[in-house]
């Protein structure tokens, strides 16, 4: 879940709807109010829980740093000046932030004792990110003054110091004791408060004098240990700080000066047009021009007061939206595309030639008279200094690169898993350029755990990091800590948030849809259909850039034994049951119709039946996006009284059907792909979606492998077809898919879910379905006949399993438990030809994962789409077979939980091979090759070599080295780009043996 930029939005009140949290009384309108940014209950975002600002700033510790305050720049001057002096002052605890208990000031040192050291276990902590301190990270005490153990609180120094800025940590007890390193971290941490948070305050000069005498007696002390010519070093370096922070006093002051004329000349100009121009007016002048012009009265006033004074705006380069100020930059208020706000933000802007218009109807005797009086030439508004956060694009690149070598990250220590090794290598430099470290592989000082791409629950580093309870969380982690330009809570990042586990929904079909089961009447209703329309529907909605991940559920449940009828909504964000909401609705047949019409055009601003017909249905930016779930067809289930028990079908195919037909396979593979279950039931996911996944993906790779765009623009079109991809593939996990691992991941996601969708509509996994695993069997339409263990076939396939695992796969060993001979139906006919006219046929490996191969034995083997990316494929499309076992057993995806795969052997067609040393990517061959073969550095021996059925090559001796020099390939792989050149012989049920734990 994304943060919100600021934990707190200061502002005037728009309205008096409003109630202030404290004293629960009406908020005036425009009286300036504070409002704490908290995570809503009933909707997917963030929502400010308001209060009057005398309220809040009557309190202790309530704001603790300027940056966190949302709007301050906007504000009148003497408004900004009364948050800052409670901020400089410790946090309020007086009237209307006057002065209080705070940070280990002077005052609050005689309150409160504090202590740093070196942590020496991992079971402490954090009392302000409530994470885990590690042992060896550095961490500060803090205890009532007076109070025994029980009153102490531990912090991360990089958490103490957000806190409290102005510490004087040479003061804390302990100090002296902690390595001359680990002094220069927490050195590095401390804060100064910036300018932007000191303007204004009249004891700014003293504090800085008290600061400096404070070090001068720290220093002092020091210098009693020291040699003359370290003395002397000292000396100078305390008295360049000295010169330093009076250049930077100095400098402060002027820019306040100008920031304070600068504020009271826009304030002077919006209280004119309060007093003597309409809203009306304001809407009109802002038309003319050509700047947005809808918001509240306060925002068109801002608008205005911008433009009069500075100049019109020009459009955003990126999309031609509008732009407007906010938190000291101009941002883009319009989208990138229909599924992405636009992320550009500036600090020059471009402005328009020539003076600002006022309305040409006008008659308003202000507006005549200043459009009169104003000046050719405009001033350049001035800026406060950029926050890490306010800056987009290059701006944003250049200031992080910058701010990365002084900025730290403090004692971030990082372990990195999936990333490809130019990412990697670029993450070690800037994150030990920020003063924290990356590691290779985790270690006992390792304090967060960072994945890319899909990450098998039983990968080593995985469970290690488990075991260590460290938190595990997605790279945009790091990238948003560069971003802040501080370590970031690890808690809204967090990959494993929910334990892993995800809630699944029971489907109960009727009709050809299912009711949901959180209405309460799956059992009693059944959903609407009118003619060929049925009144059901899933909406998703996915924006990386502003953090929303969000459903929405609307039906029309009509009751089983009588004509009423009820309109079912369920909302919230995907994986997190704590937000959303759901509401049943009773009303007749035709007001829940045009109550559900009225709802969908709403949330996706189109008419029901253009999504209905699949006619004129457009994606509208800023709403949501129906997913395209196929419940199948109307399947009239007669209660059968059979059992598996009575199955007419031979002990080892009972089994093999009970394998492939296991319901918790299936979701075992959405879970570790984090597909959202609850939202989107076990395999109801359409082609359709998995199409537009697939075409989202591939405009990614022409992104990635492309250099045609400035950074900024680049980066933004890859979180916009991310956008499409989540939006349409539902994840507990969305995130930008920056690299080339984690996007072939999602490739091989979308090439799994799609035999999962021939899975669901082959034969179904709602709870209603009575079949039996005869009926299953024949639905597969491929005779499946287990092998005698002693016949001539099974015998030889033995031999080639076990001659044949290639010297590099030792994580594993094979035994083979059954082999069943396969017939599907027409790929015999599909084949003859092939066989007849194509020499050179051998009998090669396959593997896949279990949930693929109810696709595989109903459909055959396919080749990838048209719409999926050419990344991942390392010939071109097509089906892909190996001569070493090993190398195909890899795909099966077995682990100790789950030791039993399945492998096809295949009679395949090579015919003229077209051989190649390394990767190249083709559509087929060239004329006169029917077939390609990468060749390896490995190869079974010839002299193993045996003969099936006369002339099928059954390349079964032991892997040796090749004749073939300098290729990039260990061992050979065959591809053909036509599926009528296979035909699927065996099957075989493979037991794996893992070695590792």
């Amino acid at each position: 879940m994304a943060n919100p930029q600021k934990a707190w939005k200061a502002e005037y009140a728009k309205s008096a709807r409003s109630s202030c949290k404290t004293c629960k009384s009406i908020i005036d309108k425009e009286i300036l109010r504070l409002g704490k940014m908290v995570q809503a209950k009933q909707f997917d975002g963030f929502m400010p829980m308001w209060n009057h600002a005398s309220c809040i700033l009557k309190k202790a510790n309530q704001i603790k740093f300027i940056d966190d305050v949302e709007g301050i720049e906007s504000l009148r001057w003497e408004d900004q000046q009364r948050i800052r002096k409670y901020v400089e002052e410790g946090g309020g605890g007086g009237n209307d932030g006057g002065s209080g208990s705070g940070p280990p000031n002077a005052k609050a040192a005689k309150a409160m004792e504090y202590g740093i050291e070196r942590s020496q276990t991992s079971r402490a902590t954090c009392k302000s990110c409530s994470e885990k301190i590690m042992k060896g990270e550095v961490r500060i005490s803090s205890k009532p003054d007076g109070q025994g153990p029980r009153g102490l609180a531990w912090h991360h120094a990089n958490c103490f110091m957000d806190l409290n800025p102005s510490v004087q940590v040479d003061k804390l007890s302990g100090w002296e004791s902690l390595a001359a390193p680990d002094q220069a971290v927490v050195h590095s941490l401390v804060k100064k408060v910036p300018s932007t948070a000191k303007t204004g305050i009249k004891n700014e000069g003293k504090e800085d004098e008290e600061l400096q005498q404070s070090s001068s007696k720290a220093g002092a002390k020091r210098r009693k240990d020291i040699s003359g010519d370290q003395k002397s070093k000292v000396a100078k370096s305390e008295e360049d700080a000295s010169t330093s922070r009076a250049a930077s006093a100095k400098n402060d002051s002027e820019l306040d000066s100008k920031f304070e004329s600068q504020s009271k000349e826009l304030w002077a100009l919006k209280d004119d047009l309060k007093k003597h121009v309409t809203t009306v007016e304001l809407r009109a002048m802002l038309e003319a021009n050509s700047q947005i012009s809808n918001g509240s009265e306060l925002d068109l006033r801002d608008r205005c007061a911008d433009g009069m004074v500075f100049g019109a705006l020009g459009g955003c380069p990126m999309c031609s939206g509008s732009l407007h100020y906010s938190g000291g930059m101009y941002r883009c208020s319009g989208y990138l595309s229909e599924w992405s706000k636009c992320s550009y933000s500036t600090r020059e802007p471009a402005r328009l030639k020539g003076k600002w218009k006022i309305p040409e109807e006008t008659d308003n005797q202000y507006l005549i008279k200043w459009f009169k009086s104003q000046k050719q030439n405009k001033p350049v508004r001035i800026l406060p200094p950029p926050s890490s956060d306010s800056l987009s694009g290059s701006q944003a690149t250049s200031s992080q690169s910058q701010s990365s070598k002084s900025e730290s990250l403090g004692d971030l220590k990082v372990a990195v898993s999936g990333l490809p090794k130019e990412s990697l290598k670029e993450w070690k430099g800037k994150i030990e350029a920020a003063g924290g470290q990356l590691h290779a592989k985790i270690k006992k000082d390792t304090n967060c755990f960072v994945v890319s791409g899909v990450m098998s629950s039983e990968d080593s580093d995985m469970r290690k990091a488990r075991r260590m309870k460290l938190p595990i969380v997605r790279e945009d982690y790091l990238v948003d800590c560069f971003k802040r330009q501080k370590k970031l809570p690890f808690n809204s990042y967090k990959v494993e948030a929910s334990g892993g586990v995800s809630s699944m929904v029971t489907v109960k079909v009727k009709g050809r849809s299912a009711v949901h089961e959180a209405s309460g009447m799956q059992d009693t209703g059944h959903i609407l259909e009118d003619g060929k329309s049925i009144y059901n529907t899933t909406l998703n909605m996915s924006d990386l850039s502003t953090g929303v991940n969000s459903f929405y559920i609307l039906q029309i449940i009509q009751d089983d034994k009588g004509l009423e009828c009820y309109v079912f909504r369920k909302w919230g964000r995907v994986g997190n049951e704590k937000i959303g909401g759901n509401k049943l609705e009773e009303m007749s047949k035709s007001d829940a119709i045009h109550e559900f019409k009225r709802l969908f055009l709403e949330k996706t601003g189109n008419p029901w039946e253009a999504w209905e017909q699949k006619k004129d249905f457009l994606k509208k930016p800023g709403r949501f996006f129906p997913l395209d779930i196929d419940y199948g067809v109307n399947r009239q289930v007669t209660k059968k009284t059979r059992r598996d028990a009575d199955s007419k079908l031979a002990p080892p195919l009972v089994e093999l059907m009970k394998m492939l037909f296991d319901v918790e396979t299936y979701r075992a593979a959405m879970v570790e792909f984090e597909i959202n279950m609850s939202e989107m039931p076990l395999g109801k996911l359409s082609k359709n979606n998995i199409q537009k996944g697939f075409e989202a993906l591939t405009e990614i790779q022409n992104l990635l492998s492309s250099n045609a765009h400035d950074p900024s623009i680049k980066e933004s079109l890859i979180i916009d077809a991310s956008n499409r991809f989540f939006t349409v593939i539902p994840s507990f996990h969305p995130h930008a898919i920056r690299d080339e691992d984690d996007f072939k991941s999602k490739v091989k996601m979308l090439d799994a879910l799609q035999d999962i969708e021939i899975a669901s509509r082959l034969v179904g996994f709602d709870v209603d379905s009575d079949d039996s695993l005869d009926d299953k069997y024949k639905k597969l339409h491929c005779d499946i006949c287990p092998l005698p263990h002693d016949s001539e076939d099974y015998q030889l396939i033995k031999k080639y399993l076990l001659t044949t695992h290639a010297p590099t796969h030792t994580d594993w060993s094979l035994e083979l438990e059954e082999v069943f001979l396969l017939e599907r139906r027409g790929e015999f006919d599909r084949f003859a030809p092939y066989r007849e006219t194509l020499k050179n046929r051998m009998l090669l490996w396959h593997g896949s994962r279990l949930t693929n191969f109810v696709g595989i034995l109903s459909q055959g083997l396919r080749i990838a789409p048209p719409e999926a990316p050419t990344t991942g494929y390392m010939f071109g499309k097509g089906v892909y077979f190996a001569d070493l076992v090993s190398k195909s057993a890899q795909y099966c995806f077995t682990d100790k939980k789950n030791p039993v795969g399945l492998m096809l052997l295949s009679e395949v067609a090579l015919g003229e091979v077209y051989e190649l040393k390394k990767a190249t990517y083709m559509e087929k061959p060239p004329e006169g090759k029917h077939s390609t073969k990468g060749l390896g550095k490995k190869v079974p021996e010839e002299s193993g070599y045996e003969k099936w059925r006369n002339d099928v090559i059954v390349p079964c001796g032991k892997p040796v080295s090749s004749k073939v020099k300098a290729s990039e390939l260990m061992y050979n792989e065959y591809i053909v780009y036509n599926t009528a050149q296979v035909k699927m012989q065996f099957l075989l049920k493979v037991r794996f043996h893992h070695k590792r734990r």
